[in-house]
């Protein structure tokens, strides 16, 4: 059984990992249900919900990059980190 260096159980990892999954999707949908639902009170066709999903899926990627290179940088031991400088 591997253990994360923060000494976590596996099951309290993959929680973490689920609720990041959730989050990163709901950033990259909402956006777009609320240019969905602008569109229809404006009675625009898709101009709001185009631009949500656009900026949701912009949004939520760079929210996923951001999430990758936080636990690159804890998983690196001392001497990685004093010699990367």
């Amino acid at each position: 059984m591997v253990t994360s260096p923060d000494q976590r159980s596996p099951i309290a990892v993959a929680y973490q990992w689920a609720g990041r999954v959730i989050n990163v999707s709901l950033e990259m949908v909402l956006p777009g249900l609320a240019g969905l639902w602008l569109d229809h009170k404006l009675g625009t066709k898709i101009l709001f919900a185009v631009l949500g999903f656009s900026l949701g899926i912009t949004g939520g990627i760079w929210h996923l990059i951001r999430m990758t290179e936080g636990d690159k940088k804890k998983q690196r031991s001392p001497e990685q980190s004093d010699s990367i400088k």
